[in-house]
């Protein structure tokens, strides 16, 4: 079947934008076109990333491709740096697989379509791949065409057409793209079922990639039925920020597996492989002692604090430190999974005038702290506030403290300290601080809120 770029996005929700993981080589090079030359058709806005590895010495060459690319386009292209270090024991394709889908989810927008440039020949090369490692239903149904990802969706277009079907295309349109001498690896697995294993198979059985490709996605159908199972479960193990302990011990262990990936994935985290999910059962699950115990893989860390699992960044960011003057209604974007601070307009507050005058300080680390809640008898230590709230000792150093004349107001967005100044009219705002990765927000609310 020839590439038809008119039905290409016809089966896929309606998004509140559309972002193509674009790397400048064939694949996303069609898709990218393809995409744009339907733009008029679109109801949301178009736009591109580019994930730098490093790991390539054309790697900036590269880059620069891309960006002209997208200007001829006009579609705006963001490109992410990455320092990427493989851990001991971990495939470097994994690790950079992993690296650059936790770099797309972090700017990924509520709502918008992250479209992938997979086709038909990837599908078959994937489910031999996991027939090789030993996957289970979720490994062998492949890559599914459109889910939820993240805080949007993630989708897979170009799923029914073959990379000839892709390159007889790209040629009749003229297009230019690179061509990654990694690809030619016989020593990434991949590579190697694509130079060496597929080529005979298809002597043999000249459709086999669509046929590899239709067992992935009768699989793929029986597996979203199971996740249909899965998430209803998942509904009722959902805690504040993360999953109940004791939820998950009222589920048989097959099924606790299966929420457990059901929600890493929902986060956009790397999955788990068999060991590690033996690990999570026995270390954090059914395992009562330990004050914080906790399994990693690929750049994820699964935890438990207060009878709750959570998933944070692996490994952490490094601390802030010092102190910011912060300018209300600016936000401070603090970097790096460290999430941003938002000063919201608000009836209880910090007075505009306090932020206009620069007297709003922001300070990170240190516990010798105390604060005074309002309506409270006596100061609180900065450890026993922490635990009064519920805050884990891993999020302490990334907590923000606000200060108004080098009072202690505020604690991140979580509690006052002392009371603001009285607004007695005047327009005040609140610290928020949100969309941190050390500590993920609480099912469906906007921020965390003082109280």
């Amino acid at each position: 079947m020839g590439f038809d770029p008119e039905a290409l996005l016809s089966r896929l929700p309606d998004p509140t934008g559309w972002l193509i993981a674009f790397s400048g080589g064939l694949d996303s090079s069609v898709l990218l076109h393809a995409t744009a030359a339907l733009r008029q058709h679109l109801a949301a806005p178009l736009r591109a990333v580019y994930v730098h590895h490093g790991l390539q010495p054309e790697a900036d060459q590269w880059a620069v491709h891309c960006r002209t690319v997208c200007s001829r386009l006009a579609v705006p292209l963001e490109v992410l740096h990455l320092s990427l270090e493989i851990p001991a024991g971990e495939s470097p394709e994994a690790a950079a697989r992993a690296a650059r889908y936790r770099a797309i989810a972090g700017v990924l927008r509520p709502g918008e379509m992250l479209l992938l440039a997979q086709h038909r020949d990837d599908q078959a090369e994937t489910l031999l791949l996991q027939l090789l490692r030993g996957a289970g239903p979720s490994g062998l149904a492949s890559m599914p065409r459109c889910r939820r990802w993240a805080n949007g969706w993630q989708a897979r277009p170009l799923l029914d057409f073959s990379r000839a079907a892709l390159r007889q295309w790209a040629e009749q349109q003229g297009l230019e793209w690179i061509e990654d001498p990694s690809n030619a690896d016989l020593r990434f697995d991949r590579n190697f079922l694509r130079h060496r294993v597929l080529p005979l198979l298809r002597e043999r059985w000249p459709g086999a990639d669509k046929t590899l490709a239709r067992s992935a996605a009768l699989l793929g159908e029986t597996r979203h039925l199971l996740d249909d199972c899965v998430a209803e479960v998942l509904t009722g193990c959902r805690a504040a920020r993360g999953l109940s302990v004791a939820a998950l011990r009222e589920l048989a262990v097959p099924m606790r597996a299966e929420v457990v990936r059901a929600w890493l994935r929902e986060g956009g985290w790397p999955l788990p492989d068999r060991r590690r999910l033996q690990a999570i059962e026995r270390q954090l699950i059914e395992n009562e002692a330990g004050s914080a115990p906790q399994v990693s893989w690929a750049d994820v860390s699964l935890r438990r604090y207060r009878g709750c699992l959570y998933a944070v960044p692996d490994p952490l960011p490094a601390p802030l430190a010092g102190e910011q003057v912060w300018q209300a209604p600016s936000s401070i974007d603090l970097g790096s999974g460290r999430g941003r601070l938002l000063a919201l307009p608000a009836v209880q507050g910090i007075p505009a005038y306090y932020w206009e005058a620069g007297r709003v300080r922001v300070r990170w680390g240190g516990s010798g702290w105390c604060c005074r809640p309002p309506g409270r008898r006596g100061h609180r230590s900065a450890r026993k506030l922490y635990q009064e709230i519920g805050i884990p000792a891993w999020v302490r150093p990334y907590v923000p403290l606000i200060f108004v004349d080098g009072r202690l107001v505020a604690v991140g967005g979580f509690a006052w300290c002392e009371p603001p100044p009285a607004c007695l009219g005047e327009i005040c705002y609140r610290p928020v601080w949100r969309e941190a990765l050390v500590w993920p927000p609480t099912i469906g609310e906007e921020g965390h809120g003082v109280s």
